[in-house]
């Protein structure tokens, strides 16, 4: 079902008398794949392999989900944890060498905690070269070195003895390039998290998963690596490209035909409502230029799961299963575009709507829609493709973000 104009309203006009609720002290844990990345910015294309590139400039940042989600919400919600604000935790796998050394910088200078962090002086840490090219896409050159080596019996040490303070969140990335973290690992992984970070018994923390790197050679890999632990995932991100290899290999010729209402295929809807029945509560489709389109369970019961009435971050609950929506994406007005980290953007930006902005007590005057949450998103992505803000720069903070989907003081949104 699609929200009304008033409802959508009556959201964003909560949304002012809520934002300082952004800054409640709380955890969230980005977890998952990392590497130093080296990109090549406005790179030409020619379409030749022997072809002689050129590139504007070279710079290192860091990559991979874990990196990508923690350096993006530490950036909205302030570069110093205290008793007032979030604080956001990086736990992924790095060796002790240059690149494992920059990675914690670029972690610590963006406000993010590493004390998650595994430092192994057996492994050497994952890099990657991506060509950035001049009409903002990129390409990807990677070894996953210790990546190919994270194991949950890691991760879980890791988070043992923790002692974060009221976990929110898991935000975990890329399984189809963490081979240890597949299928019924990565279920079992997810559902000890869930038990190690809930309070008082309550599956009150948000679990989200993030794809990225599904082969299309292996369908059945592909789906086998996912699929399992679809009950345990809250939020799972995915583009169209990754959903259509999740898909069945054959399909009836009207499952090409562009659903007039969401603007995608019948045949990615039919797969959104497989994720659904397999147990997943809200799926966020990444359409590029589009823009986003999130769908919402019909099964109410699984919504009932994710915490308790008397859980402070219980907004998903009160959706309304079988909620469908699409939102824009938004134009960057200068044109200077770097959209690497742009889904890992959208991904941690959904998540934190999802997760933060809730009340104890909801009524018809608070309300985060899965609407509003995607709306922020977009925005959260809009700005970190902006060369000039994303990596802080003159970024705007959660807070603002809200107030301006509040005022619909928005940017253009592109023309799809």
């Amino acid at each position: 079902m699609l929200l009304s104009k008033t409802a959508i309203a009556a959201s964003l006009s909560a949304l002012s008398m809520s934002s300082s609720n952004t800054n409640n002290a709380g955890s969230i844990i980005c977890a998952g794949l990392s590497c130093l990345d080296l990109q090549l910015l406005g790179c030409t294309k020619s379409g030749t392999d022997e072809a002689i590139e050129r590139y504007d400039d070279a710079v290192h940042c860091a990559g991979g989900s874990a990196s990508m989600t923690g350096t993006t919400l530490a950036l909205l919600l302030g570069s110093t944890p205290d008793e007032h604000k979030e604080e956001v935790h990086i736990l992924t796998k790095i060796g002790m060498d240059f690149a494992g050394d920059t990675l914690v910088e670029f972690y610590r200078r963006a406000g993010a905690s590493t004390r998650l962090v595994l430092k192994d002086p057996t492994a050497r840490t994952s890099m990657a070269v991506l060509p950035v090219y001049q009409n903002g896409k990129r390409g990807c050159f990677v070894n996953l070195a210790c990546n190919d080596e994270f194991e949950v019996n890691e991760l879980m040490g890791q988070l043992e003895n923790s002692n974060l303070r009221h976990p929110r969140a898991f935000l975990f990335g890329y399984p189809h390039l963490l081979p240890k973290m597949q299928g019924k690992s990565l279920n079992g992984m997810l559902a000890k998290v869930r038990e190690k970070l809930s309070r008082n018994g309550q599956a009150s923390v948000l679990i989200g998963v993030d794809l990225n790197g599904v082969d299309g050679s292996d369908r059945v890999a592909a789906q086998s690596a996912l699929v399992p632990a679809l009950s345990q995932i809250d939020v799972l991100h995915l583009n169209e490209d990754e959903a259509a290899v999740l898909t069945s290999s054959t399909l009836a010729s009207n499952e090409y035909d562009v659903d007039p209402e969401f603007g995608i295929s019948a045949h990615l809807l039919r797969q959104i409502t497989s994720f659904h029945d397999h147990g997943c509560a809200v799926v966020l489709l990444s359409l590029g230029s589009k823009g986003a389109f999130v769908s919402v369970t019909p099964h109410a019961e699984r919504l009932q799961q994710l915490s308790s009435a008397h859980q402070p971050y219980a907004v998903m609950r009160d959706w309304t299963p079988g909620t469908r929506a699409c939102v824009p994406a938004f134009k960057i007005s200068h044109g200077e575009i770097n959209a690497n980290g742009a889904g890992d953007a959208l991904f941690s930006g959904f998540c934190l709507a999802a997760s933060s902005w809730a009340a104890n007590k909801q009524s018809d005057q608070w309300k985060v829609t899965p609407e509003v949450a995607a709306k922020f998103a977009s925005l959260v992505a809009w700005q970190r493709c902006d060369v000039t803000t994303r990596d802080g720069t003159g970024m705007k903070s959660a807070d603002l973000l809200m107030d301006m989907l509040k005022s619909g003081d928005l940017p253009e949104a592109i023309d799809a």
